[in-house]
């Protein structure tokens, strides 16, 4: 059965995150629809007022997938919850993972583009699965995507902002439980990890 908000989900989704996959200095796309647009805008102040952590976390690119399913956790199911800013913070913490260092060898070309396509299509359901099942009624009681946009039509206020710092800086020790955490789960294949996801086997996971 169709199911019209997993499928816009997973446009948005996909949209942003081949936009932040693309080769550096390769044109942007056009998004795709209306709330791509504002997520772009969005993810780029984002992305600002966290330009001396998110880089601490591109490190780490071999361990996408564990690193975004880690952070929402952090982000989505510890108190006060969900919320917009959250959701945002999520995808741009996941689109920050896939951009591609601005130089590198023909070698690693290639194996950053197999392992970025993976990565992408992972991601897109590991985030679909949060957003579509596990927080779908949040998102649903605010609006769905059409809630996402007039939010941030009249967000963007100097208060606002500055909260922007607060979702990576205030997991900043979450990188000490992270690292350890993809330690421990070395030998985790990304595949199936996403695939608890989609099945709602997560820790932390909230009574109905």
């Amino acid at each position: 059965m169709v199911d019209p908000f997993r499928e816009r989900t997973a446009r948005l989704l996909m949209d942003y995150l081949e936009f932040c996959a693309r080769e550096p200095g390769t044109p942007a796309p056009a998004p795709s629809t209306p709330e791509a647009a504002v997520l772009r805008h969005v993810a780029a102040r984002i992305q600002e007022a966290n330009r001396n952590v998110l880089p601490l976390y591109r490190r780490c690119r071999r361990h996408r997938v564990e690193l975004v399913a880690r952070m929402a956790q952090r982000l989505l199911d510890e108190d006060p919850g969900p919320s917009w800013g959250r959701v945002a913070s999520l995808v741009t913490f996941a689109g920050s993972l896939l951009e591609r260092p601005p130089q590198t060898t023909r070698r690693q070309e290639k194996r950053d583009d197999d392992g970025i396509s993976r990565d992408c299509r992972l991601l897109v359901a590991l985030l679909c699965a949060q957003f579509c099942e596990r927080h779908r009624a949040w998102l649903m009681a605010n609006g769905g995507w059409d809630g996402f946009c007039l939010f941030f039509s009249h967000s963007f206020q100097p208060s606002w902002e500055r909260q922007l710092v607060w979702f990576f800086l205030s997991y900043w020790t979450a990188i000490i439980i992270i690292y350890f955490w993809i330690k421990l789960s070395a030998n985790m294949d990304p595949a199936k990890l996403v695939s608890s996801q989609g099945n709602n086997i997560c820790v932390d996971k909230k009574p109905a």
